[in-house]
């Protein structure tokens, strides 16, 4: 996409646009809209100079309103009301709602039960997460989240400032890859026992976001990511991210020299294995129907720093 974050709400009555709304400007002189395929709507967020598009019909806006007010219930976590939200919006995709880029027709929208189950089995109650991430030039934290869970949710979250007085920041973000046990031990004093903790620089998030699929392993075998501590299920994830990068490469220079017949054969024997993982239960993501890492592999390329 493009260096802007911004993106723009086209509104549509009977296909005739007649408002241009931009985040953080507010409305614009409309600008002709070429069409509502992908390829018209890029053109159209290119135009603006917004990083997405989307546009409406009138019509649809009371209508989505409607199936999403009565779906909510006061009891729904943020979570929930937000998946509701999506399939709403999926349900309208093509027909009276259209993206740029078209994450509608990517992104799935799971029931609320499988997605709290989840939940509950990866992340113990009564632990704390984190996750920091360092300036390059070591001075600060760029952006940090202490978040604890209990009774299958998020009951308490806060950021470093929260433990500034116990792990100053300045000289955290100095040398964070050894004082970052600091943080860990503050974190199980003040809110609760950590069971998962990310820390890493601004730039090496990049490079991972925008990176190949097995950029992270690389990323944590050159220590430029600290995971710790890191659940036995993410362990299981990142070793075999490892292995099959490494596996895939080797297979890449092998292929050229086997016959087709037998390169097909191979493929066909991966791919049984890999699913009969998932329909046996063992892979950590079984209970949600998709595997989120391979929905971002799938998305990214839409994500630009």
């Amino acid at each position: 996409m493009f260096g802007s974050s911004s993106w723009a709400l086209a509104i549509l009555d009977r296909g005739t646009l007649t408002h241009v709304i931009v985040r953080g400007e507010g409305a614009r002189e409309l600008v002709p809209l070429p069409g509502l395929h992908a390829r018209a709507l890029a053109q159209y967020a290119q135009t603006l100079g917004v990083a997405a598009v989307i546009a409406i019909e009138r019509s649809v806006i009371g209508q989505l309103a409607q199936d999403i007010e009565s779906a909510l219930r006061f009891e729904q976590d943020l979570v929930e009301q937000g998946l509701v939200a999506l399939r709403a919006l999926k349900k309208h995709a093509g027909r009276g709602v259209w993206s740029e880029p078209p994450l509608l027709d990517v992104l799935p929208a799971p029931s609320y039960e499988p997605v709290q189950r989840t939940f509950d089995l990866l992340i113990p109650d009564r632990s704390a997460l984190l996750a920091y991430v360092i300036d390059d030039d070591h001075t600060r934290i760029h952006a940090s989240i202490i978040a604890v869970k209990d009774d299958g949710d998020i009951a308490r979250a806060a950021t470093h400032r929260a433990i500034a007085d116990l792990v100053p920041e300045a000289t955290f973000a100095r040398d964070w890859q050894k004082q970052y046990k600091r943080v860990l031990t503050a974190v199980e004093d003040r809110f609760a026992k950590p069971s998962l903790a990310l820390f890493l620089e601004r730039a090496t998030l990049q490079r991972i976001l925008t990176g190949p699929g097995d950029q992270l392993p690389r990323e944590l075998n050159a220590k430029t990511v600290i995971i710790d501590p890191a659940p036995t299920w993410l362990l299981g994830l990142l070793g075999g991210a490892t292995v099959a990068a490494m596996a895939g490469r080797a297979a890449t220079a092998i292929a050229g020299m086997l016959p087709q017949r037998t390169r097909d054969a191979a493929a066909s024997l991966a791919n049984r294995a890999r699913d009969a993982i998932k329909d046996s239960g063992a892979h950590p993501f079984a209970l949600l129907g998709f595997d989120p890492i391979e929905l971002w592999s799938r998305i990214k390329h839409y994500y630009r720093p």
